[in-house]
């Protein structure tokens, strides 16, 4: 099962793409749990190629039963400046005590609540790929 959404820049557009994980996270019989902390990396992702992006983005679902771990697979795309994702260091939660450390924990969520993240970017284009195994690992 697969969805490609493409969603301009848009007041409160990225609650479009969660509902789509909602639904397709749904369809593959994944915990009500497992699918929230999807919904949540999505509308990260969305959040940041508002902000860094360059017009449309593009939302890709996959859902895959058939595979030995049944997975859904998401990948959002936008078209802005590029940046090195190696270059930005996960937030310590140290940093959230202290004041002036609000913003910069989207790349962050999304690593931790996700199974798997692969970021690539270069200039005009910026791809977060994201998979959520719809059942919890060994």
């Amino acid at each position: 099962m697969e969805a490609v959404l493409h969603l301009p820049v848009a007041p409160n557009v990225e609650l479009v793409a969660a509902k789509a994980v909602e639904t397709m996270g749904g369809a593959l019989g994944m915990s009500r749990s497992r699918v929230e902390a999807a919904s949540v990396a999505v509308v990260e992702a969305c959040l940041n190629a508002i902000e860094h992006g360059g017009g449309t983005m593009v939302v890709r679902l996959s859902g895959d039963s058939a595979n030995e771990r049944p997975r859904l697979v998401i990948e959002v795309e936008d078209h802005g400046h590029g940046f090195e994702p190696s270059a930005i260091a996960p937030r310590r939660p140290a940093c959230a005590l202290g004041s002036g450390c609000r913003r910069g924990w989207g790349l962050t969520l999304i690593r931790e609540l996700m199974d798997d993240v692969k970021i690539t970017s270069r200039p005009g284009l910026t791809l977060v790929w994201m998979l959520k195994y719809v059942e919890n690992g060994p």
